[in-house]
């Protein structure tokens, strides 16, 4: 009995595969030939169809495929849309073709994109059905083994109050949407130039208890926010694609958005949007932008809006919902946003992605002091500043960099520097200094160095300075200053790009680097700082605390004698004006609750001088040989006598004075005393 069925079977198959050929040759005619693919596929359907009639046999008589389609597209790498998605989901459910086991194209989280994942499960179906080549390109004979399967395969009936799964067919009667909320997070989002896919609005949607329900249909209408904006949308987007609970069901170009059609289209989604009753599901629009926006086009507004919903239930009925919750936008395309609409803007890709070029002075930088040049040869590589910039959310391409310099004293920036370096992490530019003035920019206009996204780099400005005793635009004089800073003004017109290659505008750059001002000498003194305390003395009485303050520091003579003032003299002011208190001595303040004060102070300066030190007789000066040293205490008492003294009290240093000569007019050594003070006491 056994051997009569097969041979029966075999003789059906013969009888089929004779009928084919028959058909094929008898209407052929020389203007239309049958190809090879197409005779193949009309044998593999025949053979399908023959097989569900006789039960089937071997790998065709198939059970529990997702067939939610019948494939009708030619379909290869690159090639997007619903039947993508449907021959993912069927392959993800044919033994040995799977698509992907975890994260995109896996059961559950397939695409509407043909790619190299999907080329490679269609060339596994291909191999396991005979069907060469095994190129991965779903053509006619992929089709057609495929529709067969799918007319082949039983199906099962779902039990019912047994849970559904999430492809099963819809279960339940009539249905409808009971509540439509917009998704509160996607509002007033910004879609950037060259973005994919960017969720601009969408529609939380619940189902009633009666049936589950699938979305077929949604319309969506976009209206310009802005009066000035170009009203057509593809100046400004690439396409508008629709997702469900995360998943592509729709990709259309944002030409289909005009004014022929009023702004709106409806929408037709892929299979498998489907809310089962009484839970909800997320509808969302995307948008992507055109990678090269008009500037007069950035920072323009447009809202989008849903006018009506489509679905169908478990008994087939298919409804169009109009007013359901935000279903409701009446599609008026005028300036306003609606309540049932949502705003997004258009921008530029570094505003859209927040894109930032940070700059931040360097901990490193030097602080103000005197740099030790030479009076008849350049000093080369003198470090001014150093600062950070830091390219925030992706990458930036630095075309140039300026640089401010200062000068004060009588002289130009040329008759101190000849050549300006700037290095970023070990790569160094220069630029020859020719500007005569006190003040100038000198721009690195050849930089061309790319910072990648959220890295930061160090860039070092170094000068080569002039000998103080050259000629004409070579000489300077001692103790004139040179700073360099990076300001506002710098930073707002330096050449920057973002990865798309438009140039950040002035509010995508942020940040200054201000350095402080070196002083130049040939000879002079080098300050360290030893320590700084605080005591009081409490008496019996009322009104009568008195306060010590002790400031320490060393003193170093270099390239010649140093000569140092002997006294100290307290000043109320903070801002030392060079020319009066020059002749003073160290200057000192002490603050009385912040307040500068000269209140019953008494001071004392001690010295404790190196081997060869000596006070000299004439004026009364510390005289220091080149390289030789001494430490300097500057002690000041405060004594409280009345109740309106009371207070808290602390002494800053403000200057150390010297002189490269035995005078009592002296130069002000100013530089980098913020830690020359002391904490402050309480005195009553």
């Amino acid at each position: 009995m056994i051997k009569s069925l097969a041979t029966k079977n075999v003789a059906t198959v013969a009888l089929g595969l004779g009928l084919v050929l028959a058909l094929t040759f008898s209407f052929a005619t020389p203007a239309k030939a049958v190809t090879i693919e197409e005779l193949q596929a009309q044998i593999q359907t025949l053979l399908a169809q023959i097989a569900a009639l006789q039960g089937g046999t071997g790998s065709q008589q198939v059970g529990g495929l997702n067939c939610s389609t019948t494939f009708t597209q030619n379909l290869t790498v690159g090639s997007t849309g619903g039947e993508v998605m449907a021959v993912q989901k069927f392959l993800n459910s044919v033994d040995g073709a799977q698509v992907a086991t975890t994260g995109a194209g896996s059961p559950g989280n397939e695409s509407s994109y043909f790619g190299a994942l999907t080329r490679a499960a269609v060339s596994q179906f291909q191999a396991k059905y005979g069907i060469t080549p095994t190129a991965g390109y779903w053509g006619p004979i992929s089709r057609s083994q495929a529709n067969s399967l799918c007319a082949a395969a039983p199906t099962t009936p779902t039990t019912p109050g047994t849970p559904t799964a999430p492809g099963a067919p819809l279960q339940g009667g009539a249905g409808s949407i009971t509540d439509v909320d917009f998704i509160g997070s996607l509002n007033n989002e910004d879609v950037g130039e060259g973005a994919n896919d960017v969720e601009v609005a969408g529609l939380d949607i619940e189902a009633d208890e009666g049936s589950d329900i699938e979305l077929t249909a949604v319309t969506i209408n976009f209206d310009y926010a802005d009066t000035g904006a170009d009203t057509d949308l593809d100046d400004y987007a690439d396409e508008v694609s629709v997702w469900f609970d995360g998943k592509e069901v729709a990709r259309l170009d944002a030409s289909d958005f005009d004014d022929d059609n009023n702004y709106s289209r409806t929408v037709s989604l892929g299979s498998g949007s489907i809310i089962r009753a009484d839970e909800r599901g997320d509808l969302v629009v995307a948008v992507s932008g055109v990678s090269n926006l008009d500037s007069t086009n950035a920072g323009e507004n447009w809202n989008v809006g849903f006018e009506a919903v489509r679905f169908r239930d478990a008994q087939g009925a298919t409804v169009t919902d109009t007013s359901t919750g935000d279903i409701q936008d009446t599609g008026n395309n005028d300036t306003t946003t609606d309540a049932e609409e949502r705003q997004f803007t258009f921008q530029t890709f570094a505003t859209a992605e927040d894109v930032t070029l940070k700059a931040v002075l360097h901990n490193d930088s030097p602080d103000s002091y005197i740099v030790d040049v030479d009076d008849t040869s350049d000093t080369d590589g003198v470090e001014l500043l150093r600062f950070t910039l830091e390219a925030e959310n992706g990458e930036i391409r630095v075309r140039d960099i300026p640089i401010t310099l200062t000068v004060t004293g009588t002289d130009d920036i040329d008759d101190i520097a000849s050549v300006l370096y700037l290095e970023i992490d070990g790569v160094e530019y220069s630029e020859n200094i020719s500007t005569s003035a006190a003040a100038a920019s000198v721009t690195f206009d050849d930089l061309d160095y790319t910072i990648d996204g959220d890295d930061v780099v160090t860039v070092i400005v170094r000068a080569d300075v002039n000998d103080t005793e050259g000629t004409g635009s070579t000489a300077f004089d001692d103790g004139d200053t040179l700073k360099a800073e990076f300001t506002a003004s710098n930073r707002n017109v330096t050449d920057a790009e973002d990865e798309t290659g438009e140039n950040l505008a002035a509010g995508d750059k942020t940040g200054t680097a201000l350095g402080d001002a070196l002083a130049l000498y040939d000879s002079g003194i080098n300050v360290t700082f030893v320590s700084a305390s605080e005591s009081v003395a409490v008496d019996d009485g009322a009104d009568d605390d008195t306060g010590t303050f002790k400031v320490v520091f060393n003193v170093e003579a270099f390239d010649g004698s140093a000569y140092l003032a002997t006294s100290t003299t307290a000043t109320t002011t903070t801002t030392i004006t060079s020319t009066s208190e020059a002749t003073n001595g160290h200057l000192y303040v002490v603050e009385d609750s912040g307040t500068a004060t000269t209140d019953d102070l008494a001071d004392l300066v001690s010295f404790t001088t190196g081997s060869g030190a000596s006070k000299t007789s004439s004026v009364g000066n510390i005289e220091l040989s080149d390289g030789e040293s001494t430490q300097i205490t500057i002690t000041v008492t405060q004594t409280n006598d009345s109740a309106e003294d009371d207070g808290l009290y602390r002494m800053l240093l403000q200057a150390i004075a010297w002189a490269a000569s035995d005078t009592t007019t002296y130069n002000l050594y100013t530089f980098d005393l913020e830690d020359y003070k002391t904490d402050p006491i309480s005195l009553n």
